[in-house]
């Protein structure tokens, strides 16, 4: 499968970037294969590939796959596997990679990524040293296809809270695909990948955010309150109780400070546009103009899809806070929460002209955000 990328190319900046996804509501699981389990599978009549890449509708097939590869049904994979199915609400699937000892996490992740993009989610399936982690993570920031990675925080919370610790490596890295979760058992990264994957699945027509939500199948930390707020100031989710009775996973955020479904939702219009202008231009009757015209054309089509986006919720009417931008000044209203314009072609350069560019279409979008707080006032007269 070839890019297209090279047709229509999507730039995508932030205050804290992006490419097309196939599989938004879909998590992929690395498994790293014991030595036996690895030669049980080469003696039988699976090959490598049967098992470098899977795909699974229920916990029990996919367990039952990784019991034939010689993995005990209390191992990290299985149990991980099965905590992602137990979700509430479900996946409806699952990608499986299973790779061998030698091979590293990011190396097994190159493997999948050349075989298929059906996926956005994805975790380690057992406990990895913290440079493989690390590594794992780079190679998600630079990988074309947008993805995030959930990875575990383990130890008391006085290390994983400390200087050199994961989490304070990935903030300090400003990563923004990293999702780092503080557990104290390596398989409640399979629930909270499912939470993920399920929300969006349950969500086709509106939004929702990660922040807050509960998550079956597992324990909360118990964490003080001041080693709460060590975790929250490192962008380090955890699963705690408040009050007596919430237990909450807090707060969906990356390791770059956004908003986990922030950046799902950006990674959807990235995507969705991009689709788009592929689509304007093949299945077009007539050619395209070097016009205006033709950028009217793309920001009717763009138009049409960010509606869509606006009434999900994700999008919604503000005012535009970024740098003065083309027809946009500081304090300027979208009304629809964006806005759509393109330079004009009597100012498209003699080299753009002769390589039949079109002249870039700019987008300015403002997210409706989710609320994660409120006060009460409450007045009481005697």
């Amino acid at each position: 499968m070839l890019s297209i990328d090279t047709i229509a190319r999507v730039t995508l900046t932030t205050g804290r970037t992006s490419a097309p996804s196939a599989a938004y509501d879909t998590g992929l699981i690395l498994v790293r294969l014991p030595s036996s389990a690895a030669a049980s599978s080469s003696s039988s009549d699976a090959s490598q590939d049967d098992y470098r890449l899977q795909t699974f509708e229920s916990a029990e097939a996919a367990v039952a796959f990784l019991r034939s590869l010689s993995l005990a049904e209390t191992s990290d994979p299985v149990q991980t596997v099965r905590k992602y199915f137990g979700a509430t609400p479900a996946p409806s699937s699952l990608l499986l990679s299973c790779f061998p000892s030698a091979e590293s996490p990011a190396e097994a992740l190159a493997a999948v990524l050349a075989r298929t993009p059906a996926f956005y989610g994805l975790c380690p399936g057992q406990e990895e040293t913290p440079e493989a982690l690390l590594a794992l993570s780079a190679a998600v920031e630079a990988a074309d296809h947008p993805m995030i990675l959930f990875l575990p925080v383990t130890g008391t919370p006085a290390e994983a809270a400390a200087a050199g610790a994961l989490p304070a490596l990935l903030k300090a890295a400003s990563r923004a695909r990293a999702f780092p979760f503080y557990t104290g058992d390596l398989t409640d990264l399979g629930a909270v990948l499912g939470t993920a994957m399920g929300l969006t699945l349950s969500h086709p027509d509106s939004a929702f955010s990660l922040c807050y939500k509960p998550v079956a199948g597992i324990q909360p930390s118990d964490l003080t309150a001041s080693e709460a707020a060590a975790f929250r100031a490192l962008f380090c989710n955890a699963y705690l109780t408040r009050g007596y009775t919430h237990n909450l996973l807090e707060l969906g955020t990356l390791s770059d400070g956004a908003r986990y479904d922030e950046r799902l939702y950006l990674d959807r219009i990235a995507a969705d546009l991009q689709t788009a202008a592929v689509a304007l231009l093949a299945e077009n009757p007539d050619r395209l103009p070097q016009t205006d015209d033709a950028s009217a054309q793309f920001i009717n089509r763009f138009a049409a899809i960010l509606l869509r986006y606006t009434a999900m919720g994700v999008l919604a009417p503000a005012a535009w806070r970024g740098p003065s931008a083309g027809p946009l000044s500081a304090g300027d209203t979208l009304e629809n929460g964006f806005a759509l314009w393109a330079d004009p072609y009597d100012s498209q350069s003699e080299d753009d002209r002769a390589a039949h560019r079109a002249m870039p279409i700019h987008v300015a979008l403002t997210l409706a955000g989710s609320l994660e707080s409120v006060t009460i006032a409450i007045n009481v007269q005697l």
